[in-house]
C-alpha cells in the first residue's frame, strides 16, 4: 500500500467513524482532517478527490461531506443495500414531473456506482472526461428542492451508450436503460 493509499483509507475510515457508517450523517471534512493531523487545503484537497472518486459526497459549500455506498464498500464494509444482482429493479423514475426523496437516494446510490465503473473501465481520457461531466449534471439537477424525471432521465440515458461499449460497465449501461425505461409506455 503506498502512502497515499493509507492516506486516503485513513480518511475514509476517520469519515465513517465520525458519521458513524451512516451515508445521511454529514461530517466537516475540515474536522476529519484535524482528527488525522492534515492542515485545512491538505484535508479539502484529499476530500475532494475522494468526492471526484464517488466515495464522498459534497453535501454543501461550507465543507460538509457524508460517506456513500461505494466508501463503505471501499473500506469493505458491508452495506445493506442489495447486492450484485438483487433487487436491481428497484429504482424506477416514473412518470411523475418530481423525483421522490428515495428515488433521489437511490440515483445518488447509481451514481457512486458508475463512478467506481467508470474509474475501473478501459475508457479514453475524452470520454471519462464527458462521462464525468454528465454525472456533474446530474448531481447537480439532485441538489434542487424538485430534482426533474426528465433531466434525471435525459442524464442517465446520455450515459448509456459509452457505459455499453465497455465490457467492465456494460451490465450497468443495460441497467440503466431499464432505469430510465420504467414507466414509459
Amino acid at each position: 500500500m503506498s502512502v497515499d493509499d493509507v492516506q486516503i483509507h485513513n480518511y475514509m475510515q476517520q469519515l465513517y467513524e465520525m458519521s458513524g457508517g451512516d451515508v445521511s450523517t454529514e461530517v466537516s471534512m475540515y474536522d476529519i482532517g484535524a482528527a488525522l493531523g492534515m492542515d485545512r487545503s491538505e484535508a479539502g484537497a484529499l476530500a475532494e478527490d475522494l468526492i471526484i472518486d464517488g466515495y464522498a459526497e459534497l453535501k454543501n459549500l461550507t465543507g460538509g461531506i457524508c460517506i456513500t455506498s461505494a466508501g463503505l464498500q471501499l473500506l469493505n464494509l458491508d452495506t445493506g443495500g442489495p447486492g450484485e444482482g438483487q433487487d436491481e429493479g428497484r429504482l424506477e423514475l416514473g412518470e411523475a414531473e418530481v423525483l421522490t426523496a428515495e428515488q433521489v437516494e437511490a440515483v445518488e446510490d447509481l451514481v457512486g456506482e458508475i463512478r467506481v465503473a467508470i474509474a475501473a473501465g478501459g475508457f479514453a481520457y475524452t470520454q471519462v472526461e464527458e462521462l464525468v461531466i454528465d454525472l456533474k449534471t446530474l448531481q447537480i439537477q439532485l441538489l434542487s428542492s424538485r430534482p426533474k424525471t426528465d433531466v434525471v432521465r435525459a442524464i442517465l440515458g446520455s450515459l448509456v451508450k459509452p457505459l455499453e461499449k465497455q465490457p467492465e460497465t456494460e451490465r450497468l449501461g443495460i441497467r440503466i436503460k431499464t432505469i430510465i425505461g420504467s414507466g414509459r409506455a
